[in-house]
């Protein structure tokens, strides 16, 4: 019952995104500043007739000037804690169906600090009782959200925490006041919103008749620039008071500054560079006490220009548009300025500011109009004062006319390359007021520098044309207040032209190794794509027998000299006939035949040559580095022989290092690195011998007799082994020959890849091998040890021999409950039980069908997937249980997990749980990066084997309840993932998950495998995330092509695993990482993430 309950719930997974959609991007928890913009991003799977509004609390959103929905995406400018913060959830609803999915909700936090403060007296309560010796508290009164810090100051200097001053929280504690403490004490507080500095602060002055005592301390002043500014100090008990600006006094009469009889300080014609701190000090001369200085600050009014952006919303030329009857809302934000400004708004018919009620009127600095009339039209004017004067932004306000389409495009069609032009001609107000917009299959498309629309006259120019283009266009005119006009839709019909894609360029060729070259062509239609050799005079002859053109790729079966020369590719159909030219050369990368020994020894004082000599064509260069460290010898005592070797004259021990060998020409560079090791040169005798050691010598000849002999021992043993196995297995074929003459041996029908009369074994009539020897015995079947002899098998496991499948057979009469999953490449796929795979139980197992029999490239891929299974043995990758092959269609079974593919598994623990089905948890960081080592694991498992998977993404992953990973093979890609493959020159690939050399020349590798693994690394970390889900497959590819496809990481990923997927993702194959050295770093990684409690 369990098991039946399990695959309904992994059929639900897998089809319940089939027929509606579900949230490719949730909004994040967002934490901003009081007054920057926030924007909550929201998409679904399927943008196509999506309807999306937003809720706050449940509330729905709408829409205003600083709070609006952009495309699916909330925007909220100069955000306000007061009305802003809240939880905020997506809703989209399909207008079709009206089904509506409701995304994960999301948490608006604003930090917030008041930008008023001030410092209160505690303790004492009041400052007449304020005497030497008392211990006073004092607080700083600022609100602000979260943990608010903070920092005290006594005449504009920090204070530090002392045995006498101590903080805690918002309060200052001072120990024992005396009058040294006397001053002006103020505070600021601070939090991720930022720092607020008291304005009213207190004033310390105890009294005495031994000191100087402050009766009225100055003041801080805010002035015009260019105006005077005046500080008092009143002192008694002071002999002389003296002022301060900052550092620099004390002051005397200048034509800056003036001090008054009363010792009051003015500032003529205050300017920026008079900003400050001003310091007065009362001196009294038989006193004790150092005298203290008493502060105040001078600012400078300030009113900065007002741009169109102090317009919310922005209005480009400076014109406002609404329809007649229709509202317009058009806040004025204040500039920057010092003190904040009173904003007001004038209208076209009075300079006086407009009433706050009324059909026009003015709601705090926001000018609205209810229902606009044509008399409403005009300039408004937003005017900005302050202290420095006044500053204004204005904007035109035009009552638009509702447009019309007299006549929509024709239809267009035009050969690749040419200029195509749809005319669209209507009536409507001038541009920006009305604009003309164009739609390719009603839907709207990227501009780019071949497309431009005169706005004047509606024109839709494209230039260039390319094929990509074809398609339906329709302009839509569009009116500011009024709904838009689309015209009916005008095809473009291009006439591909016949031509290379892409270009074969020239290329150079390893000698002796097994090489590809392509050649392919577009045009209207099939071109017969075929390759010639030129020879001199070009003339033109037949390809050798080791080089086969097949269906326009030159195939080189083990690269010769005689192959250098020039190719022409022709490409023909009924449009024409093109050729492209090209060169092969034939290279040979150096080969180095003479090494140095590796550690070598030199003795100080005496030379030494570590040769070097390579082989190649062209003849490669040496170049030597001493510790990675390019020619950096002493020129007199090092010399680079012609043939490469390095000859150093007198050893120095300096010369001790590590020493590499760079063989180099066009084909390649190879390097051999030596330690040089120096030693004394005591003892040492010119004919090589040492003083001592000749018995050292003896002992080492010794070891290598005794070790050599060993070994040929060994490898006698090994091959009389191996001539007795084989003599027994003849002698086994033999004896079941004889008891079976007239079975039918090595009948080829043609049909199967997979063994079946292969020639290698005997098929009786159902398709079933009989080389096994199968036995009945009580009921069960049993096979004989001939079954389990090993055969030796090729490189690359291409050819499997029939006993080698036979140990695969699987009853098919085993599998029951059979439930389809899906549709593959080359058939379908099911969830099923078997028995007898584990005692007393099913076991749900995954099926794959080969349902095309007689299709060549079908057969292939079942093949390839079989023996990769067949090869690998790993806890991290599905295992191959069977195979089904008595008869059509052949069944491929495979281990399956209780929670099936990763695909579902991600998209279920980032959607809401919705009705009775079970939803995982989110993933934690340490388990995620759990799941990206257990992944590079299966990887390095499969390159290690000579393996390429050719489809890794998460889509083809397997998860069970705790939390293991598998690596399979479902491939659904005709239904459940059809949206993920692409249709490519007649293959269907996962391109999003493809580096380019593997869609354009179907170069597949452990190089390509290692892009595909970080590609599903990042749907791992985006919980099942279609990359570039904002592009299309077209767009994707073209980026791909030119090389600005760009992966942006997610934002929970570790630094170090970044690192790694961009090396994944270079656009070299050469440079991308090992899966070993990525098994290993990730490893790393994962051992450094702290596990969640």
């Amino acid at each position: 019952m369990r098991v039946y309950l399990l695959c309904f719930i992994i059929i639900g997974l897998v089809y319940g995104q089939d027929d509606t959609f579900y949230f490719a991007k949730n909004p994040q928890d967002l934490s901003v500043v009081a007054g920057d913009e926030a924007e909550l991003e929201c998409a679904a799977s399927v943008n196509a007739g999506l309807v999306y509004f937003w809720q706050q609390d449940g509330v729905t959103v709408e829409n205003t000037t600083r709070k609006l929905q952009v495309g699916s995406n909330l925007l909220i400018r100069r955000a306000d804690p007061n009305i802003d913060q809240g939880q905020y959830s997506c809703i989209a609803t399909d207008a079709t169906t009206a089904f509506s999915l409701t995304s994960r909700s999301a948490l608006l936090n604003i930090h917030w600090l008041s930008n008023r403060s001030q410092v209160i007296l505690q303790v004492p309560s009041k400052d007449e009782v304020i005497t030497d010796g008392v211990d006073i508290v004092m607080r700083c009164d600022a609100e602000g959200s979260g943990e608010l810090r903070f920092e005290w100051f006594r005449n504009a200097e920090r204070l530090r925490k002392t045995d006498r001053y101590q903080f805690k929280a918002n309060k200052f504690h001072l120990k024992g006041a005396t009058p040294r403490d006397n001053g002006v004490y103020k505070c600021a507080a601070t939090n991720e919103a930022g720092t607020v500095t008291s304005k009213d602060n207190f004033v310390l002055a105890i009294q005495g008749d031994r000191w100087s005592h402050i009766l009225k301390e100055p003041q801080s002043v805010l002035v015009k620039k260019g105006s005077s500014a005046l500080f008092d100090c009143v002192y008694e008990h002071a002999d002389v008071i003296e002022w301060y600006f900052g550092e620099k006094g004390p002051l005397e009469n200048s034509t800056s500054f003036s001090v008054l009889h009363n010792n009051s300080l003015l500032v003529h014609k205050a300017d920026m560079h008079n900003e400050g701190l001003y310091g007065c000090v009362g001196i009294r001369g038989e006193s004790p006490e150092i005298p203290v200085k008493y502060t105040a600050e001078l600012e400078i009014a300030y009113l900065e220009d007002m741009t169109e952006n102090n317009l919310e919303p922005v209005l480009p030329s400076g014109i406002g548009a609404v329809a007649e009857d229709g509202q317009i809302r058009v806040t004025c934000l204040p500039p920057r300025s010092l003190p904040p400004p009173s904003l007001y708004w004038k209208g076209p018919l009075s300079a006086l500011p407009l009433p706050p009620s009324g059909p026009i009127r003015v709601d705090g600095t926001s000018l609205i109009i209810d229902a606009a009339k044509r008399r409403d039209a005009g300039n408004y004017t937003c005017v900005a004062e302050n202290l420095s004067g006044s500053k204004e932004i204005g904007f035109r306000l035009v009552i638009t006319s509702p447009p019309s389409l007299e006549r929509g495009p024709t239809s267009v069609t035009v050969d690749e390359g040419e200029t195509a032009v749809f005319y669209c001609q209507f009536k409507g107000m001038e541009p920006p007021i009305t604009t003309v917009h164009w739609l390719k299959d009603n839907a709207s498309f990227r501009q780019d520098s071949r497309l431009s629309i005169d706005q004047s006259t509606g024109t839709l120019t494209i230039t260039n044309t390319q094929v990509s283009d074809k398609g339906d266009y329709s302009c839509l005119v569009n009116t500011t207040g009024y709904k838009p006009l689309v015209s009916k839709p005008a095809s473009l019909h291009i006439k591909e032209k016949l031509k290379f894609s892409p270009r074969p360029v020239d290329k150079k060729l390893e000698r002796g190794s097994v090489k590809k070259v392509y050649c392919k062509a577009q045009g209207s239609s099939q071109p017969l794509v075929k390759w010639l050799k030129i020879g001199d005079g070009d003339n033109t002859f037949d390809l050798p027998v080791h080089v086969q053109d097949i269906n326009g790729t030159l195939h080189f079966n083990g690269v010769k000299w005689e192959d250098k020369g020039r190719y022409m590719c022709v490409a023909s159909n009924p449009q024409g006939v093109i050729n492209v030219t090209i060169e092969i050369d034939v290279v040979e990368t150096p080969k180095f035949v003479v090494l140095p020994r590796n550690p070598t020894e030199a003795f100080e004082g005496y030379s030494i040559q570590m040769d070097c000599v390579a082989e190649g064509d062209p003849k490669p260069t040496i170049q030597w580095d001493k510790n990675s460290v390019m020619n950096d010898f002493d020129s007199k005592r090092f010399h680079v022989l012609e043939n490469g070797s390095l000859v150093i004259d007198e050893v120095h021990f300096s010369d001790e290092g590590k020493y590499g060998c760079t063989a180099g020409n066009s084909g390649g560079l190879k390097r051999y690195e030596i330690s040089l090791h120096v030693r004394s040169s005591e003892g040492y005798k010119p004919d090589g011998t040492i003083e001592g050691l000749e018995s050292e010598g003896s002992m080492m000849t010794k070891t290598v007799t005794i070790t050599l002999s060993a070994a040929a021992a060994y490898m006698v043993l090994v091959i009389g082994l191996m001539a007795w196995c084989r003599y027994r297995r003849h002698k086994r074929k033999q004896a079941y020959l004889e008891a079976n003459p007239t079975s039918p041996v090595g009948e080829a029908t043609g049909l199967s890849l997979l063994g079946k009369g292969d020639g290698n074994g005997i098929a009786n009539q159902n398709g079933t091998l009989n080389g096994s020897e199968q036995k009945q015995k009580n009921g069960e079947v049993v096979r004989s040890d001939g079954e389990n002899t090993a055969h030796s098998q090729g490189s690359n496991q291409s050819r499997r021999s029939k006993n080698g499948y036979d140990k695969l057979s699987f009853p098919r009469q085993d599998l029951h409950n059979m439930m389809l999953l899906g549709n593959g490449e080359f058939g379908e796929v099911y969830l099923a039980q078997a028995r007898g795979i584990k005692e007393g139980a099913d076991t749900v197992v995954m099926v794959k069908a080969l349902q095309q029999m007689r299709d060549e490239n079908a057969l292939q891929e079942f093949k390839r997937q079989l023996d990769m299974f067949s090869r690998l043995d790993h806890s991290n990758i599905s295992k191959l249980i069977g195979l089904c092959r008595d008869s059509e269609p052949h069944y491929m079974v495979l281990q399956y997990t209780d929670w099936g593919d990763l695909k579902q598994f991600l998209l279920a623990t980032r959607k809401e749980s919705k009705g009775s089905k079970p939803r995982p948890a989110p993933l934690t960081p340490s388990q995620t990066i759990a799941l990206v080592h257990q992944l590079a694991m299966a990887m390095e498992h499969i390159s290690n084997h000579r393996t390429v998977h050719r489809d890794l993404a998460a889509r083809n992953c397997l998860i069970s309840s705790d939390l293991s990973l598998k690596v399979s093979f479902s491939a659904l890609c005709k239904d459940t993932y059809a949206k993920e493959y692409f249709k490519h020159r007649n293959q269907t690939i996962p391109l999003r998950w493809m580096p380019l050399e593997a869609v354009t020349e179907d170069d597949y590798s452990c190089k390509s495998d290692i892009y595909s693994f970080a590609a599903t690394v990042w749907e791992i970390y985006t919980r099942g995330e279609l990359p570039f889900s904002r592009l299309s497959d077209r767009e994707v590819l073209e980026s791909l092509q030119r090389g600005d496809l760009h992966w942006k990481h997610h934002k929970n990923m570790p630094e170090q695993l970044k690192v790694i997927l961009d090396r994944c993702w270079n656009q070299n194959p050469r440079d991308r990482p090992t899966f070993s050295f990525v098994a290993v770093e990730i490893g790393d990684i994962k051992v450094s993430t702290p596990t969640e409690p």
